[in-house]
């Protein structure tokens, strides 16, 4: 009872946190998704670490150390390498106003606009309806009497709230808090653990087997996205043009993304640790709750808070990405929305973000899938769209190249066609494409 009742209090924290930062007047789509130039380096490093680690990284990244042992550290190297890429890009997106990923890759295109903000919404909708799936097997185990799929509503209700009442300024003010939480709850009580030793399994139900399973080769390179997804994300736009100056960004990243490599190295110890123990686990993804259920039994709530504020942080950050990607590149492209207000588009915005990514929780309920697809759907698009436009190819001619690509894509998924590893051939063929263009607009204006 009294776990439940913790539980129940945090999520309260962490509302009451959010709401006391909404925004009290009316409010343009960019002051609800930025905060220009006026972020400090620990908050920039709290956000950038927080926003990437969530489910993917704690409830994942443990399940995944559990089936294939330190294979599962290509996730938080990559991660780090995408952050470090991303610092030699803050001068281009401090210079720049676009606040999506739209804005930045369109130059103001109104169909490519279009195309690209429904991309990214959609990317960002499976990424927040893999939080929402997260924290149901994250707190399933501390409610057994209720459905696992039900346990999503309350958490997805209340943190849509608050982001829609206080956009960024809410989600930076969290991002503080649940790396406060994350500190003190979960690598405090692990380095406890270490330094005294981890005893041996307390349990039962022990594996003939304590072989790892090696990791597929497409399973790594998905992990391995982050090296190209991270410095064209929208979320590191949005908090390089936040923080106060050039070298704030600069820090701020290179320390989020140190506490990114840490936060994961433990969270993939502890899957490997039940490794180690010969634990058998009818679903890996629960490892990380089985994993404080059974070494700490007295105190084992603290790391499951924890885990909580970094679902938690993630979620409300993709939260407001997608309300702000349908509202400003969605919406207000279309013919009906054009001459509504900001307020107008964001309460719409709202509305469809948290019913579709719940559809989306409700129908898959996975994470990883989630997660992996929507990484593999973004570089697959917005990598050869940043490269016709580092190629200055004309917006029409990116347009069209980028429609064959996604019906050259679409088609081969359709047709379920041995196209392995993805994760290189999709963004590969859009390379090509823009390549291809590139240098038949050279040849054309030589002749």
């Amino acid at each position: 009872m009294l776990e439940q009742v913790t539980i129940i209090l945090v999520l309260f924290t962490f509302v009451a946190v959010g709401l006391s930062a909404r925004l009290r007047h009316e409010t343009t789509v960019v002051a609800f998704s930025t905060k220009r130039n006026s972020i400090s380096a620990f908050v920039t490093a709290a956000g950038v670490s927080m926003t990437f680690v969530g489910g993917a990284a704690l409830v994942n990244m443990a399940s995944l150390g559990y089936t294939f042992g330190w294979y599962t550290l290509v996730d938080p190297i990559s991660a780090f390498i995408g952050i470090f890429i991303a610092t030699l890009l803050v001068g281009n997106f401090r210079k720049d106003n676009g606040v999506t990923m739209a804005e930045l890759l369109s130059s103001n295109y109104p169909p490519l606009a279009f195309l690209i903000g429904t991309i990214t919404s959609t990317v960002f909708l499976l990424i927040t309806a893999a939080q929402f799936v997260a924290f149901s097997k994250l707190l399933s185990p501390f409610f057994p009497g209720i459905d696992p799929k039900l346990m999503m509503l309350f958490p997805a209700l209340v943190v849509s709230v608050y982001v829609f009442a206080g956009g960024f300024y809410a989600v930076t003010r969290t991002d503080v808090l649940q790396l406060m939480f994350v500190l003190i709850c979960l690598l405090l009580p692990m380095a406890i653990l270490v330094l005294n030793g981890v005893s041996e399994y307390p349990g039962e139900h022990i594996r003939h087997s304590n072989a790892f399973t090696q990791m597929p080769l497409n399973l790594m390179i998905l992990l391995s996205i982050s090296i190209l997804y991270i410095p064209v994300s929208q979320d590191m736009n949005i908090r390089a043009k936040s923080a106060a100056t050039h070298r704030t960004a600069v820090i701020g990243f290179i320390s989020g993304a140190a506490l990114y490599v840490l936060i994961v190295f433990v969270s993939i110890y502890m899957g490997i640790t039940l490794n180690h123990q010969g634990v058998a686990l009818g679903d890996p993804e629960s490892a990380f709750s089985y994993f404080f259920k059974t070494y700490f039994p007295a105190w084992g709530i603290l790391p499951i808070i924890a885990g909580m504020a970094a679902i938690w942080s993630t979620l409300d950050t993709y939260l407001m990405n997608t309300m702000t990607s349908i509202a400003e590149d969605v919406l207000r492209r279309t013919a009906v929305a054009r001459n509504a207000s900001d307020r107008t588009l964001l309460v719409v915005a709202g509305g469809l973000t948290f019913g579709l990514a719940m559809l989306i929780a409700i129908f898959f309920f996975t994470i990883l899938t989630l997660v992996l697809s929507a990484l593999l759907i973004y570089i697959s698009v917005l990598i050869p769209v940043a490269l016709g436009r580092r190629f200055k190819l004309h917006d029409r001619v990116i347009l069209y190249a980028t429609l064959v690509v996604i019906v050259v894509i679409v088609t081969s998924e359709v047709l379920k066609l041995s196209v392995n590893p993805k994760a290189l051939i999709y963004p590969a063929f859009g390379a090509a494409v823009m390549g291809s263009l590139r240098l038949f607009t050279r040849l054309r204006s030589l002749s």
